[in-house]
Order: structure tokens, then C-alpha cells, then sequence
């Protein structure tokens, strides 16, 4: 697998050295770093529409976001289609930020599905890099395990 590429796959495919190169950097950024006391494993990692995206080499990846069919209740802006999809627990690691690691990611699961509209709730300072993938914010800014987020979102194309 080369370290310069961009990985996806469903729960059902995952290895487990690919599911472990996962677990280890959502806990060095969500729990480690940003001190998240919220369950990051909340169930739908294991979904069967669930699409895991990480870039690095199978047991190293250094960045990873995850997508994920909306709840019933998802937020969206009143005036637009209900998305298809929901971006989510978006990471990389500190040594590698800065490189377009998350870009590429984000760029790679839009080229896949951004036909469909998206959302995601981002935290507030890394809001631009959704928007230069043409997410529009919406709804108030708000807290979320400690960190202020603001809801993004994208209409199919």
C-alpha cells in the first residue's frame, strides 16, 4: 500500500491493522490532544454504508475521516435537501499537518460523492478548508465537547 495515496473502505473490509492505524490516531488527536471526553466510538463506525477514508500506510495512517448516512434528526439549513451524507471525526496527525492531508481527504469523498448533498460540523477554526470545498455554514456557531463547532453544508453538484 503506498504512503501517498488515498484509502477507503466499509467496516466489513477493514483489516485489522488498517482498523488499528485508525484507532490510534483518533485517540492521539480526539482524546490525547483535544482532551474529547465523548465516546468517540459510538456505533456507527460499524454501519454497513459507513465509508472509513484514511491517508498512510495500513498500520500509520496519518489522517482519516469517516462518512456516514445522517440520522433521522441531522441538522441541515431549513431551506435545502436533506443530505445524504455526514463527514465526520475528520483528523490528522500533528506531525503531518499543514501538507493537505485532510484536503486531499475531503476532496477524494466529495470526487466520490459530491454529487449527493453533504454536511459536517466543523470545528470552527478549519471551517475554511470545508468552505474551499464549497460547504456553506449555517446555524449558529456552538460548543461541543469544549471546542466551538458550526455546521457546513454542500449541495449535490
Amino acid at each position: 500500500m503506498s504512503r501517498h495515496s488515498v484509502h477507503r473502505t466499509r467496516w466489513d473490509r477493514l483489516t485489522t491493522d488498517e482498523l488499528y492505524g485508525i484507532v490510534r490516531l483518533r485517540n492521539r488527536v480526539f482524546a490525547l490532544e483535544q482532551h474529547v471526553s465523548a465516546e468517540d466510538f459510538d456505533g456507527r463506525d460499524r454501519e454497513p454504508d459507513t465509508e472509513h477514508w484514511w491517508f498512510g500506510t495500513e498500520a500509520d495512517a496519518v489522517g482519516y475521516l469517516r462518512l456516514i448516512r445522517p440520522a433521522p434528526d441531522e441538522q441541515h439549513p431549513a431551506d435545502a435537501a436533506a443530505p445524504a451524507w455526514v463527514v465526520g471525526r475528520v483528523a490528522t496527525h500533528p506531525d503531518h499537518r499543514g501538507t493537505g492531508i485532510a484536503s486531499r481527504l475531503v476532496g477524494a469523498a466529495l470526487a466520490e460523492h459530491g454529487h449527493e448533498p453533504v454536511v459536517l460540523h466543523a470545528q470552527e477554526y478549519v471551517a475554511a478548508l470545508y468552505e474551499r470545498h464549497g460547504f456553506v455554514r449555517f446555524g449558529a456557531p456552538y460548543a461541543e465537547a469544549g471546542i466551538t463547532h458550526v455546521g457546513m453544508y454542500r449541495p449535490g453538484a
